[in-house]
């Protein structure tokens, strides 16, 4: 071979090394980057793994602890076997080392406010007390980091400390007000501030505030979907803040968005609470028969997860009840039956209560 050709072997050679290495180094820097966008399809992949893959993602780990595709993975098995099996110590001590990572080394990332990197029970007091150091830990590092102060508030909400989840949110707000994602939650808190409230004043002063940032957040709502999600709690904020023709306008929105076919998935909170909303301002002005039909609307839905465990809104139906109407709320009671079938015998005592001219006790079905 000439020096030419050997020359031009080396050149091509380093250069594909080089290539190589290039490669690699990139894929080291932007490799979490690319996990976190991608989130989505590795918790798909991680709810299917076997006890057996996920003992052989936690030993690669041991060698590759910067690997968020693999923590993603991990913790999508143990949320996903929480649920089927229950975590053995084991697992325990295995997802408390992942999400602890996770605050530790990703507090920006999205997937870092999510349920799988929270504990949203009670069985690892230790890790939620952890979580919860390292995440203040983190804000009081960067406590103008607008994503930072959004995922700690996410993983205080997950553990149940909504007053520290609301003022880690107020900051994130103060930073980043035109952030849908952001504005959208706090709003909720203050939603739900509003639902567990104990006077008539709280309650319209919390709505009022939820109304307020809701709204912004409406203004910032990146597709229709979004705002279809949103506008089931606005319309509600808006009726308890005693703006009855705004709360109408969001349910009418509400409507018109779950009639469109590409929303048929996501349209039964809308057709359910805009029906109680419309409804209720029905009362209010006096209008007992449109309000009747309306809580019969509110109940022709197939449901979803949320409706199907927690239960259908009841204020309208007591309402109804107040004003003498039995026959409209019994049908609802079992139009409700049809998708709400986990209801402990809530339901029957309500019907028995109705048939025997008591006032049902709801409870906190008037606040779902």
């Amino acid at each position: 071979m000439s020096k030419n050709a050997t020359f031009r072997t080396a050149l091509l050679l380093s250069t594909v090394l080089l290539f190589l290495f290039a490669f690699f180094l990139i894929y080291h820097i932007f490799r979490n980057d690319v996990a976190d966008h991608t989130s989505f399809l590795l918790f798909s992949r991680g709810t299917q793994l076997s006890t057996q893959a996920a003992g052989k993602l936690e030993e690669a780990l041991k060698s590759d602890q910067g690997n968020l595709a693999d923590r993603i993975e991990l913790l999508a098995f143990y949320s996903s076997k929480s649920y089927k099996e229950g975590l053995t110590p084991e697992d325990l001590t295995n997802r408390r080392e992942h999400i602890l990572w996770v605050i530790d080394h990703q507090p920006s990332s999205t997937f870092a406010s999510s349920p799988e990197a929270s504990f949203m029970d009670d069985r690892d007091p230790e890790g939620i007390s952890l979580g919860k150091k390292l995440w203040s830990q983190q804000v009081q590092a960067n406590p103008a980091n607008s994503r930072i102060l959004y995922n700690a508030g996410r993983f205080f909400s997950w553990s149940d400390d909504w007053q520290q989840s609301e003022q880690f949110l107020e900051r994130a707000y103060a930073t980043d007000p035109k952030n849908h994602d952001i504005a959208a939650f706090l709003a909720a808190i203050y939603w739900r501030d509003a639902r567990k409230s104990e006077s008539a004043e709280r309650l319209t002063s919390f709505a009022s505030k939820s109304l307020k940032v809701y709204e912004q957040a409406l203004k910032d709502a990146s597709s229709a979907r979004e705002r279809l999600h949103d506008l089931p709690e606005v319309a509600q904020a808006a009726f308890e803040a005693g703006e009855y023709s705004r709360a109408a306008e969001y349910s009418e929105e509400a409507l018109d968005l779950a009639a469109q076919p590409e929303y048929s998935s996501d349209k039964a909170d809308a057709l359910h609470y805009s029906n109680i909303v419309l409804g209720r301002i029905d009362l209010r002005q006096g209008d007992s028969r449109d309000a009747s039909a309306h809580l019969l609307k509110a109940a022709a839905i197939t449901g979803n997860p949320h409706l199907d465990t927690f239960g259908p809104n009841m204020i309208l139906a007591k309402e109804l009840l107040d004003k003498g109407d039995q026959q409209s709320v019994l049908a609802y009671f079992d139009l409700c039956s049809k998708f709400w079938k986990d209801d402990n015998g809530k339901l029957a005592a309500w019907r028995s209560a109705v048939l025997s001219g008591k006032s049902p006790e709801f409870g906190a079905n008037l606040r779902y």
